[in-house]
């Protein structure tokens, strides 16, 4: 007569559940490590775009010059509101890019001066890259101010520091904003609404 052994059916039912276990487990793991992934990639994502802070320049310039020695005490760190007004209202040297048209003035520009339209073609056709600190960009049309701003077309100006954005037309900084993609949070952003007086 056959005996049936309790122990090898306890082993058989405790296998079972220990193999189940084990997949579950696998499970859990392999959803925890997507959440991670995918939470860790829209953290980053989040923090190379960033908030797009667009400042009216003459408002910069006149409100900076009154915090800079305050802030500089606190320690807090500012931008450096002398170098952009040097580098806006002092003669320096600069590349012209407009209609394909390359214009270089001085060996090593630190300005960038050119139109929307011709942001597309930008970043093969000025060689001069690695000293440009500021991109002073012209809008001239109604269109252009309502189309998207490719901040990407700048990613091989290694010292690029400022976008300062000139028009003629009535915009604010938040339409200026909403257009931007790409934006990376080295760049500090400006614009200026420009009816003819002398300032650039």
């Amino acid at each position: 007569m056959k005996t049936i052994d309790p122990n090898v059916s306890f082993n058989h039912q405790a296998n079972f559940w220990l193999e189940k276990n084990k997949q579950i487990m696998k499970q859990k793991l392999l959803l925890v490590l997507i959440l991670v992934f995918f939470c860790s990639s829209i953290k980053a994502q989040s923090t190379r775009s960033g908030t797009i802070v667009v400042r009216e320049m003459n408002s910069f310039l006149s409100t900076a010059s009154s915090e800079t020695t305050a802030r500089t005490t606190t320690g807090v760190s500012v931008l450096n509101t002398d170098q952009v007004r040097d580098l806006i209202t002092k003669v320096q040297p600069s590349v012209y890019f407009y209609s394909g048209d390359v214009k270089t003035y001085g060996d090593q520009p630190v300005n960038l001066f050119t139109d929307l339209g011709s942001l597309n073609q930008i970043d093969n056709s000025i060689t001069l890259k690695d000293n440009i600190e500021i991109a002073i960009i012209r809008i001239n049309t109604a269109n252009e101010l309502g189309s998207t701003i490719d901040l990407a077309k700048f990613s091989n100006f290694p010292n690029l520091k400022y976008i300062y954005f000139i028009t003629n037309l009535e915009t604010t900084s938040q339409n200026i904003s909403s257009n931007i993609v790409n934006y990376d949070s080295r760049f500090n952003i400006f614009y200026k609404i420009d009816k003819g007086d002398s300032n650039q």
